[in-house]
């Protein structure tokens, strides 16, 4: 598969020291939001798959976990080596703290480590971090490993990103976000994202994590698009999810259902992931080996188009505890950039 409109600028080689040097590939993508046509609304499901620049990266060391009254609240402590941060610098603006899996032996395989991200809550001025986890992190990653902070995309940052000339959002318009439990209906007010539901509250700053999807329910027609610019994802992404969770494609190209990488962890035969067309859900099942329709059961799905930029429904038939609920999308085939 072909990366397209991304720009990638040349390998240089360094002859005095014999070292390669690539640079990171970045571009944008075009997402396209399904017009009403006259019909009342229409839904579409999305996700921003392009990554914000790395503004810091170093080894990290895995510190104390914390159990919090809310699980989704638990925080675990990391140390960055040999950095100088201003205190709260990561928070002032939400970011993104990129945490590695154990590596193969000298990258053996030319793949990154896969990755996962976790919300930045708190840091000191000595590489001191506090993120935000749903498990302690030392079950699934070594206690010393890599880590990179991106700035987080926000409801604001994806959803502003209208091209020129294209339709805007309507009052009646609605945007839906998987908080955990339930979804949160999302309406655009004087110029400003708020909670549907008591209008008040503002939500332009609500963290859109990598793993996420979101529901768009349109009610106006013409066309509509978004461009997101970033980094293209260069390593395997980990998402964590322990019972319900609307799927973000994590790469700007088209997959399949079965290199999705649910099926590897701890998936259950009564599980369900479930696929919007455009107009319903398809229903599907990991049953003796392979993806198969939830009602003929004999129509197998593996190769069910993902399309980029889209999301997919995950339910667990029974929750999943903390690490144990990590699924693992690895590099498309043909990942190539051109």
């Amino acid at each position: 598969m072909k990366l397209a409109p991304f720009f990638l600028a040349a390998t240089m080689t360094l002859p005095s020291y014999g070292e390669t040097v690539y640079t990171i590939p970045k571009g944008y993508t075009k997402v396209n939001i399904t017009d009403a046509d006259g019909s009342g609304s229409k839904l579409t499901s999305i996700s921003a798959t392009l990554l914000q620049d790395v503004e810091s990266s170093g080894s990290v060391t895995l510190g104390a976990f914390t159990n919090n009254a809310d699980p989704a609240k638990d925080l675990n402590d990391l140390s960055v080596s040999g950095v100088t941060w201003a205190v709260d610098e990561w928070t002032l603006e939400p970011h993104i703290a990129y945490i590695s899996v154990q590596d193969d032996l000298n990258n053996a395989d030319g793949i990154a480590p896969a990755e996962e991200a976790f919300l930045i809550t708190a840091n000191t001025a000595g590489g001191g971090i506090t993120v935000e986890t749903t498990f302690d992190l030392a079950n699934k990653f070594p206690a010393t490993t890599s880590i990179k902070i991106r700035k987080a995309n926000t409801v604001a940052s994806i959803l502003n990103s209208l091209t020129a000339g294209s339709a805007t959002f309507q009052s009646a318009d609605r945007v839906f976000v998987l908080n955990g439990t339930a979804w949160q209906s999302l309406r655009l007010l004087s110029g400003t994202w708020r909670d549907a539901d008591s209008l008040t509250t503002i939500v332009d700053g609500m963290v859109i994590f990598p793993e996420e999807g979101i529901f768009i329910q349109r009610t106006g027609t013409g066309a509509m698009d978004l461009v997101l610019f970033g980094e293209v994802p260069a390593a395997p992404q980990i998402a964590t999810i322990e019972a319900n969770g609307f799927l973000s494609s994590r790469f700007p190209v088209g997959t399949t259902l079965a290199n999705l990488g649910l099926q590897d962890s701890n998936w259950q035969s009564a599980d369900r992931v479930y696929v919007w067309d455009g107009s319903t859900w398809l229903s599907n099942r990991f049953l003796s080996g392979t993806w198969r329709n939830s009602d003929s059961l004999t129509q197998i799905t593996d190769a069910l188009i993902i399309s980029a930029s889209t999301a997919v429904f995950v339910s667990r038939s029974a929750g999943i505890a903390g690490s144990g609920g990590g699924v693992t999308t690895a590099l498309p085939a043909n990942y190539n950039i051109d």
